[in-house]
This record gives C-alpha cells, sequence and structure tokens, in this order.
C-alpha cells in the first residue's frame, strides 16, 4: 500500500491527549500482532510526551511476549544515568507494567559513541527483519532535530548501517548514537509527538518540506503527527 505524499496531521487539545494517542495507536498494533502470531519491532523515542505514553502505555493488558522494544537514538551514558532513554523507559513502561513486560534491546557500552552504534547496528541486522520496524515512534526539538539527526550534522549523510555514532551533539549530551535515516524512511508506521509552542515554527516548516530540518527528510516515511494546539501549525 502506497503512503499518502505528506502525513496527516491530528491536533489535540493538550499534550496529555497526545500521549494518550500514541499508547492507544501502539497498543492497537500490538494487539493486532499479538492475533496475527508474529513479532513487532518498535523505535522508542525519547523526551516528555513519549515519555507518558510509555507510562499509559503499561496498562496494556495481555502479553508483551511477541513485542521488542528498541531506542530510536540514545544518549551515551551509563544506563542509571538520568539521560538515558533505556533507563527512562525501564522506569515509564517497565515500572507499571500489568503483564511481564517486552524484551528491551538497550544500546550496550553506550559510553563510546562508534563501539555503541557498531554493536547495536548488528543487534538491528540480526533482529529486525529486512531492517524494517513495524512501528516508530519519534519526538521533536524546536530546532526541528528528531532521533539525534541534528540540523547540518555529518550524520544526516549515513546511508550503510542502521546506526550511527553522534559526537558534537548541539543538545547535551554531546555524544549520542541514533537509527540513521534510511532506516527510519522504511519503517511500516512512523508517529511523530510534538508538543508546546516551542516546536510549532519548526513542525510548520518540516511539514512545508523544508529540507533544513532533518524531520522533513523523512518524506513520505513520515505517516503521522500528533501534536497539542500549541504546536500545531496555523491552518492544521
Amino acid at each position: 500500500m502506497s503512503r499518502p505524499a505528506r502525513p496527516r496531521v491530528r491536533v489535540f487539545p493538550d499534550a496529555e491527549a497526545v500521549a494518550r494517542y500514541a499508547a492507544d495507536a501502539i497498543a492497537g498494533r500490538i494487539g493486532d500482532a499479538r492475533r496475527d502470531g508474529r513479532a513487532l519491532h518498535i523505535a522508542l523515542a525519547g523526551g516528555t510526551t513519549p515519555q507518558r505514553a510509555y507510562e499509559l502505555l503499561a496498562d496494556i493488558e495481555g502479553s508483551w511476549k511477541h513485542v521488542h522494544l528498541w531506542l530510536g537514538d540514545e544518549r551515551c551514558v551509563p544506563e542509571d544515568d538520568p539521560e538515558s532513554n533505556a533507563r527512562m523507559v525501564r522506569e515509564s513502561l517497565y515500572a507499571n507494567a500489568r503483564a511481564d513486560p517486552p524484551l528491551l534491546h538497550a544500546v550496550p557500552s553506550p559510553e563510546i559513541p562508534e563501539d555503541a552504534a557498531w554493536l547495536y547496528g548488528l543487534q538491528v541486522h540480526d533482529c529486525v527483519p529486512d531492517l524494517v520496524f513495524d512501528i516508530v515512534l519519534l519526538g521533536m526539538g524546536p530546532d526541528g532535530h528528531t532521533a539525534s539527526l541534528f540540523p547540518g550534522h555529518p550524520v544526516l549523510q549515513a546511508r550503510e548501517t542502521p546506526v550511527a555514532p553522534v559526537r558534537g551533539s548541539p543538545k547535551p549530551p554531546p555524544e549520542r548514537v541514533t537509527l540513521t535515516l534510511p532506516v527510519l524512511r522504511r519503517a511500516r508506521f512512523t508517529l511523530l509527538l510534538a508538543t508546546g509552542a516551542e516546536k510549532r515554527a519548526a513542525l510548520a516548516r518540516a511539514l512545508a518540506g523544508d529540507e533544513s530540518i532533518p524531520l522533513a527528510l523523512l518524506g513520505e516515511g513520515l505517516d503521522e503527527v500528533a501534536c497539542d494546539l500549541a504546536a500545531a501549525p496555523h491552518g492544521s
């Protein structure tokens, strides 16, 4: 089935409603995969609104045994560091899960970005069929970065690897690893969450196709945008 030329934009009254929509959308796909007897690979985002979505998602009923969770990006810090996305997922989703939680593929050796990216890339190659994630959840910064793909950064040019190291991130911490654009583009369903007035200008530029905004480089690989009224571009 072909993708639409531009993503569907859904506007909600506030960040809580955005998080609820994301949780419901993911839960529905988890249930479909459970009924079909197939594994489901989900790449998760960091950030406040995604974190709230994971807290709500933890209330899902039924088995998670078929679900594999991955990190769309990770900060190169120890796993118990407050900046760690793996820690955030464990504290939001795992700590509140009603059933045995899904398998989380955390980034190994995250302190060294090149080593971490290589090792995580091997895991993605080995576990994700054809490097196609079933769901990719993304956030966005006020500069339009998504995952750890920042405006003008050389990592935007990565083509041959599913996971790339990032040094010199303009947002601390400066060392990270991230899924690359080709992998994000080929996911079966990609959902962006954007909340807050500081995101409005970048989101509008991305939806208008301004390729200086990393989010716009996803092109037809972005299926849906869920945003609150504050972040919604005029006319959405």
